[in-house]
């Protein structure tokens, strides 16, 4: 005759270590989850407005950009993110100058590498900077880039996606921005 084990009795309330436990599993699962969307998640769908500009390339090809178009949202640009759609990306715009200017960006905080387009008032590429890495410094010391010749908006655009689309100096961009 076999030998049976005897079971221990399970008790139907856990003791409060064990809810302690459980409860701080659970809520750094919450947070970690939470954190991890957040960072990961890619810019709204173009499908409706959705508040997306779109940039058409010479060859056809359409580009549906977040606009960063207030002192707030042109400062938090692309930090944190850490991919882009080959499709996406952010058109930085200055509505409240009348007048082209020189603006100065930098990666603090940005976990990509983008191309940087600026853009005079018809849409036509006045500068790029191809490839431009990520900084890591904690203080504020990340190297600036600047156009050569004033612009009227900046483009951001995962790193290579200008070479991949032939985009240079001189290419004439259509915008058509959010209604």
């Amino acid at each position: 005759m076999p030998v049976m084990a005897q079971t221990k009795p399970v008790p139907l309330i856990p003791n409060k270590r064990v809810v302690v436990m459980r409860f701080l599993h659970l809520t750094s699962c919450f947070v970690l989850g939470t954190s991890l969307l957040a960072f990961s998640t890619p810019p709204p769908s173009p499908s409706g407005s959705g508040g997306l500009a779109t940039v058409s390339t010479p060859n056809g090809f359409t580009i549906y950009c977040e606009v960063a178009d207030t002192p707030a949202k042109r400062s938090q640009g692309l930090m944190y993110r850490t991919r882009m759609a080959p499709d996406r990306g952010m058109l930085f715009t200055f509505p409240e100058f009348h007048e082209p200017g020189y603006w100065t960006f930098w990666m603090k905080n940005t976990k990509m590498p983008l191309d940087i387009l600026w853009l005079d008032r018809d849409g036509t590429i006045v500068h790029l900077e191809r490839y431009v890495p990520i900084c890591t410094r904690t203080d504020n010391l990340c190297p600036r880039y600047r156009p050569k010749t004033a612009a009227i908006q900046v483009l951001e655009l995962r790193a290579g996606q200008a070479a991949t689309l032939k985009l240079s100096t001189g290419t004439k961009l259509t915008i058509e921005l959010p209604k």
